[in-house]
């Protein structure tokens, strides 16, 4: 696509005018809390003209609350009634209108050339960016869902590989994999492709017992058989069964009150194919013990990444601030993972402090940096470092996050014409 084409895509498919709904409905969400000052104020205003005994009906306590020729003061009381009207009323309107512009249809055709040429064939319709291609996305892509609105449904069998390949599976798990790994894990595979709607904000999540040996020889024994990779993917994509062993991973963006996100390049020591390339910001696979105890599996989950990797508390962030914003498949892999961000109730520099910690050495990255949210656009478009394959989806994620969608496209738009 050259980029005057792309030009006219965003004048047809996402107009300068969903930009500025967009911005009034930023604008409206950043100030909502405003709703209750101004309820509150107008409540007190209410009571205390209304106990003087000299009021004698509605007439009159509306004029002594309003007419700014009585007291010029009640300027106050117009600008509360403001708040707590307009705003309401914008975040509702602009949020309905949205709900009905098929965003993830419309970033998907505009930027399906960014997908690598391996997933092309089945990114119709989905978002995507390089070797991360999306099977499911919120229906409110700047919003995603609170942890409470994932549903994670466990089914209490274990995979097994059909027969034709079980033989060749049994002696790589005596031969190979003992070699590698010391310990052969239960993990928890994603067995349909999630489905969601908008008129109903849940995500559910259906996934069953698999081990980490399962998933390790599937992904090297696919890589010497394309053409039933091929029809593996086009299962979950066309059928929604998911016939592979996989391990569900938490892709978990880390955001800063100072509107920084944390990167973190992949340590040697860790295991895997990735090493020494920048992530954005740590992933953690899902464990049977997330699933344990409070029925919020997510917080569950992101608790733990968060302590384990990076030594923060659960008083370090509020669960209100963490959003998951959808469910990716990872080309690289052949895995599936879950694009969350979560927005910490400091600052970089406080982060960075903690990770300087010199009790903490017990993790899988050895440096990280923090980048502002305003070079999202231009790390996707000209990237300065070099990444791993499933930064990219995770970074567009988080432009959604910060920007909404019209935003987030017309900043990649300035970014792809210079």
């Amino acid at each position: 696509m050259t980029e005057n084409n792309l030009n006219f895509e965003f004048n047809k498919n996402i107009s300068r005018n969903d930009l500025i709904l967009s911005e009034i409905h930023a604008f409206c969400k950043r100030y909502s809390k405003w709703v209750g000052y101004g309820g509150a104020f107008l409540a007190g205003g209410f009571i205390n003209i209304w106990s003087d005994e000299t009021v004698t009906g509605i007439l009159q306590l509306l004029n002594r609350m309003f007419d700014i020729n009585y007291r010029s003061i009640n300027i106050l009381s117009w600008m509360a009634l403001f708040i707590v009207t307009l705003l309401p009323a914008g975040l509702f309107l602009t949020e309905r209108y949205a709900r009905h512009r098929t965003y993830e249809k419309r970033l998907a055709a505009l930027y399906q050339s960014r997908i690598d040429k391996l997933l092309q064939p089945f990114s119709a319709g989905r978002i995507g960016w390089g070797l991360g291609l999306t099977l499911q996305s919120c229906p409110d892509l700047q919003e995603g869902w609170s942890t409470k609105e994932v549903k994670i449904e466990y089914l209490p069998i274990e995979y097994m590989f059909q027969r034709n390949i079980n033989s060749a599976y049994q002696h790589y798990l005596d031969t190979e994999f003992p070699q590698i790994y010391t310990e052969d894990k239960t993990r928890l595979m994603l067995i349909k492709n999630p489905v969601a709607f908008s008129d109903m904000k849940i995500l559910r999540l259906e996934v069953q017992k698999t081990k980490w040996s399962q998933f390790q020889f599937y992904h090297k024994w696919i890589s010497e058989h394309s053409q039933q990779w091929f029809q593996d993917i086009n299962q979950v994509i066309n059928k929604g069964q998911i016939n592979f062993p996989n391990s569900l991973c938490l892709h978990l963006i880390i955001r800063t009150q100072d509107d920084k996100l944390f990167l973190a390049e992949t340590s040697p020591k860790k295991g895997g194919d990735h090493h020494n390339v920048w992530a954005l910001s740590i992933g953690e696979q899902l464990d049977p013990k997330d699933l344990e105890g409070d029925k919020d599996c997510i917080l569950n989950w992101v608790k733990r990444a968060l302590w384990e990797e990076l030594g923060i508390s659960n008083e370090d962030f509020s669960p209100e601030n963490v959003r998951v914003m959808a469910v990716n498949f990872e080309g690289d892999i052949n895995n599936f993972a879950l694009a969350t961000v979560v927005v910490l109730n400091y600052d970089s520099k406080q982060l960075d402090a903690k990770l300087n910690d010199p009790l903490k050495i017990d993790r899988e990255f050895e440096k990280w940096a923090f980048m502002s949210c305003d070079n999202i656009p231009k790390e996707l478009v000209k990237p300065t470092r070099n990444y791993h394959p499933s930064t990219g989806i995770r970074m567009f994620y988080a432009g959604l996050y910060e920007f909404g969608a019209p935003g987030l496209n017309r900043r990649l738009l300035d970014e792809i014409m210079k």
